[in-house]
C-alpha cells in the first residue's frame, strides 16, 4: 500500500482511483462468437448470478455492481485457451473460403 492509501466504505482509495473491496469469483464460463457467458459468485453476499460480457473484455479485470446485493466489485475475466483460439481461427478461415468462392453479379 502507498502512503496516501486509506479505506472509505467498501473501497480502497489509492491516489485518485477507487478500488472495489468485493470480488466476484468466476465459477464457470463459456465463450460464444460474440460474448463471454459467466456464472459468478459475490464475495459479499455469496449469491450466484450469471452475466454476459463482450468478447473484447477477455482477460481483463472489470468492475460492476452485484445484481443481487448491489455492492460494487470486480471480476477477472478468463482468456480463451489456445485450443479454443485455434478452433475459432479455423472457423473464420472456412467462412472466408466460402465467401471468397462466390462471385456476386453486380448487374441486376
Amino acid at each position: 500500500m502507498t502512503k496516501n492509501a486509506y479505506k472509505k466504505e467498501h473501497f480502497l482509495y489509492v491516489g485518485r482511483k477507487y478500488l472495489a473491496n468485493t470480488t466476484f469469483r468466476v465459477q464457470s464460463h463459456k465463450f460464444s462468437q460474440e460474448n463471454i457467458q459467466t456464472t459468478l459468485v459475490c464475495s459479499k453476499c455469496d449469491e450466484v448470478f450469471s452475466k454476459e460480457f463482450p468478447l473484447d473484455l477477455e482477460g481483463q479485470t472489470i468492475e460492476f455492481k452485484c445484481p443481487v446485493c448491489g455492492v460494487p466489485g470486480e471480476a477477472d475475466l478468463p482468456y480463451k485457451s489456445a485450443e479454443e483460439r485455434e478452433e475459432l481461427e479455423e472457423d473464420f478461415e472456412e467462412v472466408e473460403e466460402e465467401e471468397g468462392g462466390e462471385e456476386f453479379d453486380e448487374e441486376y
